[in-house]
């Protein structure tokens, strides 16, 4: 897996060889990012980071900070790896990884403005997820007025789950590749 465009195009990102988690394909990143356009000086907060490659390719380019979120130690150190690797190419974000549960980021992150959160949880937990993420007033004022990209399980009846919690009505489902997304700006 490679970051595709920006100041570390092409760097190989490291994932543990049994890698439990299904990071987001390739094309699927490159359609989804050229759809979200310019990066530059944007804050990202990527909950539940898994490899680390979308927080990273948000980093290589341009985005001012990136925020990762990842509970899983051994995953987190490859993710660590890949922001040193990120870094050396002459990227300018502050990238800080957290290893904590994502669902923890409002209990932990300082007062601050986001533009853009990235959510690719567990698909089994996913819907889950989302609704204690709406239900808790701390994240949502944490995330007021940022775009959210939620990538949606690949199960069957998946989003009629996510159409069931309430989503704010700016946004909607987009598909980019085989995988579909939620995309909307959360206001509450």
């Amino acid at each position: 897996m490679k970051i595709i465009s920006g100041c570390a195009a092409n760097i190989e990102l490291e994932t543990p060889p049994d890698f439990t988690v299904r990071p987001t394909l390739g094309r699927t990143r490159k359609a989804l990012f050229d759809h979200l356009g310019n990066f530059t000086g944007r804050r990202v907060l990527d909950l539940f980071a898994g490899s680390g490659a979308l927080g990273l390719e948000a980093a290589s380019r341009g985005a001012a900070y990136v925020a990762s979120f990842e509970s899983d130690g051994r995953h987190a150190q490859f993710i660590e790896r890949n922001i040193g690797k990120v870094c050396r190419t002459g990227c300018r974000a502050e990238i800080e990884l957290f290893r904590r549960d994502a669902l923890l980021a409002a209990q932990v992150l300082p007062p601050q403005k986001f533009d853009l959160v990235f959510a690719d949880p567990p698909y089994d937990k996913s819907a889950e997820f989302c609704r204690k993420l709406l239900d808790d007033p701390k994240f949502m004022q944490l995330i007021r007025g940022a775009k959210v990209v939620w990538e949606i399980p690949d199960d069957p009846g998946a989003v009629g789950e996510f159409l069931d919690l309430g989503l704010p009505e700016e946004g909607g489902f987009r598909k980019f590749g085989v995988t579909t997304f939620y995309l909307g700006v959360w206001k509450k």
